[in-house]
């Protein structure tokens, strides 16, 4: 019952000028269950969520939470998601609309370096939200995705130039006493650090992954290197 939620707000997007989107159904992934996290990262996965600016996640409630195979896709990248917009959309068969699904979710999106909006839409009782043949029966949803999705872009797009041109004042002087700035793989300009994150690590020294976007095409890349050094 969550599909004609996510096709519902694809549409909605797909209207606004300068938005691209597409649909990505976890269900049909197929990822390993007997490892978790990046150690069964997919590839595709990878290159759309590294591509993308915002996500928009239709998460249908489970006993007072999300879905677990929701949380087994999205552990599977890290770097992809830091600095990028999100929002949340509560699909639950009862009266909240998958409010307390979505409230367990949050912490998780923070920790994955996702920046989440102020807006969510509820679809509550969502088996009489739409006909047989998937079309809203129920108009008064049109105007709360509106709003979500207005704010959805502003963070997207404040993130974006965040990324690209806003430099992350640590990395600054990494740069500047030693480490050459990376230069984008695209198109070869220098790139903005915008980010970094510690990697867990089997060794003595703490491992730092450094995020960069290129302000000329927006490509993302990264490095690793020892905590306190240039990288």
């Amino acid at each position: 019952m969550s599909l004609p939620v996510a096709e519902l707000m694809v549409s909605a997007l797909s209207g606004r000028a300068e938005v691209e989107t597409e649909l990505i159904d976890v269900a049909r992934m197929w990822l390993p269950v007997d490892d978790a996290g990046e150690a069964i990262k997919d590839a595709t996965f990878s290159a759309r969520m590294s591509r993308a600016d915002a996500l928009v996640l239709v998460s249908p409630e489970y006993n007072h939470g999300y879905s677990g195979l929701l949380k087994h896709v999205l552990d599977t990248c890290l770097k992809e998601y830091i600095h990028k917009a999100v929002g949340v959309v509560g699909v639950s068969a009862g009266p909240f609309g998958g409010t307390r699904g979505i409230e367990a979710l949050l912490p998780v999106l923070r920790e994955l370096g996702l920046v989440t909006i102020f807006w969510d839409v509820n679809f509550s009782m969502v088996q009489n939200v739409f006909d047989g043949s998937g079309a809203l029966r129920d108009q008064a949803y049109l105007p709360r995705i509106d709003k979500f999705l207005d704010e959805l872009v502003w963070m997207a797009r404040t993130l974006r130039h965040g990324r690209e041109h806003v430099v992350l004042e640590s990395g600054a002087r990494r740069v500047a006493a030693e480490a050459k700035p990376m230069t984008c793989p695209s198109c070869g300009r220098e790139m903005n650090q915008h980010a970094e994150k510690l990697v867990p690590s089997t060794g003595s020294a703490d491992v730092v992954e450094t995020l960069h976007a290129c302000p000329v095409c927006g490509t993302g890349a990264s490095r690793r290197g020892e905590a306190g050094k240039a990288r």
